[in-house]
């Protein structure tokens, strides 16, 4: 945790605990909004078009109404539209809500857009208002250079989901919530019953209970530890940052291609296409369909697995290079296959 801690630049106030995963550590991190509004009865929370369905839960579970879960459009690049955002506070405002939280995204699930950061915190800060920040993909992009240039103004955040399962290239079940200021989580969830007791002989230790819904643990630290402690911090730089690089060189490809078109620009190591020939007016309905076909082709004819996503209302090829043995040669034979595939659907 302390090394989460320091990669994101939280302050020494900051702390944590491992979870199952973003869904839990999200629960986990609006509890503590909640709590630190003080369990209004008319909350409303806020999250872009592009936020994860973990986050709607999430607000169901901690009691605020389903039509208060407010969904705030996203911009041309996918991020959260900040005029729309303030907008839809000043009127819930004024309609007697309590906006108590905004979900932003760092590299968010469909199309790995990133938020503005810096502006929402200014924002959530001007309100009074809880910033969470679903960094489950993305927030591992910070221990390079470039990534904490994208993720600029994350530290600012009142808490924050990653995910080591993902892009740190770790087993299943690893995730984690970090939060600012640890008695965040240590006030809604620092409870201590007679049975435990005997636990204060460990007092000098994190009690992980006191910080999150889970009592019974597995040790999902020492995977992280060994990990680090076996290939080094420079490996896992070098994988992510090369994950950064594919999707930006997959772009071009993209652009430069006479038979894919780009829906979701490459950000982070997410971009996504879809076959759609520039020289044919063809229905959007009928390249959905072929571009369907092309994901089905890809998966059970090609060493490649992709998954589709939907910026924009139009089904496209998702491309999220998250393995840290990814070449360009398997991007680039991918890219292939799917224009050879494309290019036999729109023929039959």
């Amino acid at each position: 945790m302390e090394w989460f801690r320091e990669w994101l630049g939280y302050p020494d106030t900051a702390g944590g605990l491992l979870t199952s995963g973003g869904s839990a550590a999200s629960l986990d991190a609006l509890v503590a909004a909640r709590e630190a509004a003080g369990y209004p009865e008319r909350a409303s929370v806020y999250m872009s078009d592009q936020s994860h369905s973990a986050h709607l839960r999430a607000v169901k579970i901690v009691g605020v109404r389903a039509e208060h879960a407010r969904i705030v459009p996203s911009d041309e690049c996918f991020r959260i539209d900040m005029g729309a955002l303030a907008s839809m506070v000043a009127a819930d405002r004024a309609a007697g809500l309590k906006p108590i939280a905004v979900c932003a995204n760092a590299g968010a699930t469909a199309t790995g857009a990133v938020d503005p950061l810096e502006e929402l915190a200014d924002l959530c800060a001007s309100e009074g208002m809880w910033l969470h920040v679903d960094a489950a993909y993305g927030g591992f992009a910070v221990v390079t250079e470039r990534g904490k240039r994208i993720l600029r103004g994350i530290e600012r955040a009142d808490s924050i989901v990653l995910d080591a399962h993902k892009w740190f290239f770790q087993p299943y079940e690893v995730g984690c919530l970090m939060v600012r200021d640890i008695s965040t989580l240590e006030k809604p969830f620092g409870i201590r019953p007679d049975f435990l007791q005997d636990a204060l002989w460990g007092s000098g230790h994190p009690n992980f209970w006191d910080r999150g819904l889970q009592m019974s643990r597995s040790a999902r630290a020492l995977k992280i530890w060994m990990s680090v402690q076996t290939f080094g911090m420079a490996a896992f730089r070098r994988a992510i940052s090369s994950g950064m690089d594919l999707a930006a060189r997959a772009q071009e490809y993209i652009d430069e291609s006479p038979v894919l078109a780009c829906t979701s620009p490459a950000s982070l190591s997410v971009v996504c296409f879809r076959v759609d020939p520039a020289d044919q007016d063809i229905a959007n309905d009928d390249l959905d369909e072929v571009n369907r076909t092309v994901l089905a082709r890809l998966f059970w004819e090609d060493p490649a697995f992709m998954s589709s996503a939907m910026p924009r209302g139009l089904f496209s090829l998702r491309l999220c290079i998250v393995n840290h043995n990814t070449t360009w040669d398997d991007v680039r034979e991918t890219l292939e296959a799917a224009e050879r595939f494309g290019k036999e659907a729109l023929a039959g």
